[in-house]
């Protein structure tokens, strides 16, 4: 009795003795396999891991976020509510303006409550995703292969978009995986320091796309925003 007990102990669920399923008799007497309640979990576990982002990342959630302004507090609302109406909007995120003013904090607090909600989501840096794909060029299936990591996920973050100079390359690869992603309807949180007219300015097709794909979740930082990274490092 007590070593059946322990066996039954060394599962995280019991329920389903950690398959994911149980089964269960439908109407015609037959079995058939049930989620678990505990898969729901395990796959976001799963998502986690393979989102890209490391472990210090993965504890700027909402949770962590300081709002000091009201101005924080604003934007920290949208973006949950963002997150909240995704199942039903299937929207992007766009959040533009000053440097430091929790841009990217807000960005992966979103993906995070995203892949809690077993939403699978992938995080990249604006130049290591270009530098990436330069790289891969020569090599036509390696190139393809490395393009489809930012075209197949199901939510796409594009952390310090467009930071530093863009070349025409540049344009012809952000096009491709923004209209594709458009075309297929996957979203994309989108961080940058230029403000909606500054990317739309820039290239008005691959702009009026992202306007498109956010709707009504467009977070604005103006330029009066001050730096909160720049001024905690300073009272340290």
């Amino acid at each position: 009795m007590n070593s059946c007990q322990f066996v039954e102990s060394n599962y995280d669920c019991s329920k389903c003795r950690d398959f994911g399923y149980t089964f269960q008799l439908d109407s015609n007497n037959h079995e058939v396999a049930v989620p678990c309640q505990c898969l729901s979990k395990k796959q976001s576990l799963e998502k986690l891991k393979k989102c890209g982002l490391t472990e210090v990342f993965k504890k700027k959630t909402f949770a962590t976020y300081v709002c000091e302004k009201p101005y924080q507090a604003k934007a920290k609302h949208k973006a949950f509510k963002f997150c909240d109406n995704f199942a039903l909007t299937n929207s992007s995120l766009l959040l533009c303006g000053s440097p430091g003013a929790g841009k990217t904090h807000l960005g992966i607090a979103s993906m995070l409550k995203l892949i809690n909600d077993n939403v699978s989501c992938r995080y990249v840096e604006y130049n290591n995703m270009i530098m990436s794909l330069k790289q891969s060029v020569m090599d036509e299936e390696n190139f393809i292969r490395e393009m489809d990591k930012y075209i197949n996920p199901r939510v796409l973050f594009i952390d310090d978009f467009l930071k530093g100079k863009t070349t025409p390359t540049d344009i012809n690869y952000i096009y491709r995986i923004v209209n594709s992603r458009y075309l297929k309807s996957k979203p994309l949180i989108i961080s940058s320091e230029k403000t909606i007219e500054d990317i739309l300015g820039w290239d008005e097709a691959i702009g009026s796309r992202l306007v498109e794909m956010a709707g009504e979740n467009i977070i604005n930082f103006d330029k009066n925003t001050s730096n909160y990274r720049l001024r905690k490092n300073m009272q340290n």
